[in-house]
């Protein structure tokens, strides 16, 4: 998929806030040297950097387009190296204080895989911290994207559509964790309630990044259609504050033995 950087960066994103409670919760030391893995635009690897002022953060990213905005944000810091490349062919060696992900796993179906990598990125006694959406993490996402494959007849269209993502329950991503060897285990969810102001504000953010892969098996004016479809589904939950629905998040902390 080719990402659209410039509207990724501009629109209205909870992640970023909860990317911004992660690196809190995170407790970054200034000495710290960071892998920032799925970096996007850069917005929360200038933060880490900023906190790690006397170490260094590399971020990741698969994607060209993001890494050019990130590069842009970067200007400001001398301690950011930025790497377009796939989590999946990351090749550190205990290198790391800290490996930091903030609502990017999800994209990796290879999790036992890249969660190896990570391993072995970091130094003895270096940590993870990391946040993804959550198994289930919203249900007017599926409700409305099924809803409107139905409405516009476009079930053709996906018959071999494969969900690219990978949305873990508490149990399954501490399993993981226990089975790499990595100790001081803590994951948990987070249930965020979300609010827009408007329909156009819902359908940006989706479109940004939730609804990518299933506009990526359609036609232009097919695309425009699900989009529209898709998002006005989501007058189901206006009130009187906004539209508003919730979002499960999940968040793990661990150390390396």
């Amino acid at each position: 998929m080719k990402w659209d950087a410039e509207q990724y960066d501009s629109t209205k994103a909870p992640q970023i806030d909860a990317g911004k409670e992660l690196i809190a919760m995170a407790q970054v030391r200034n000495t710290d040297s960071i892998l920032d893995i799925g970096c996007g635009t850069g917005k929360l690897t200038l933060e880490l950097a900023r906190l790690a002022h006397k170490g260094k953060v590399v971020g990741i990213d698969p994607s060209v387009e993001m890494l050019e905005k990130a590069r842009e944000h970067a200007l400001s810091s001398g301690n950011i190296a930025l790497i377009n490349i796939p989590a999946q062919r990351i090749d550190f060696r205990e290198e790391f204080d800290l490996v930091y992900s903030n609502s990017a796993l999800q994209w990796i179906k290879e999790q036992e895989d890249v969660a190896v990598l990570l391993y072995r990125a970091l130094k003895k006694g270096g940590r993870i911290a990391v946040q993804l959406p959550a198994k289930d993490f919203c249900r007017e996402f599926f409700d409305y994207i099924e809803n409107a494959i139905t409405l516009l007849g476009y079930k053709k269209f996906f018959v071999e559509w494969e969900m690219p993502w990978y949305f873990p329950t508490k149990e399954a991503y501490v399993s993981l964790l226990k089975g790499l060897g990595f100790s001081k285990i803590e994951v948990f969810y987070k249930d965020y309630r979300l609010v827009f102001e408007s329909i156009n504000e819902v359908l940006n953010w989706w479109a940004s990044a939730g609804i990518m892969p299933y506009l990526s098996v359609l036609h232009e004016k097919e695309q425009e259609y699900f989009k529209y479809a898709f998002a006005m589904s989501f007058e189901n939950n206006r009130t009187k504050g906004g539209i508003e629905f919730g979002f499960r998040r999940l968040f793990a902390f661990a150390e390396k033995r």
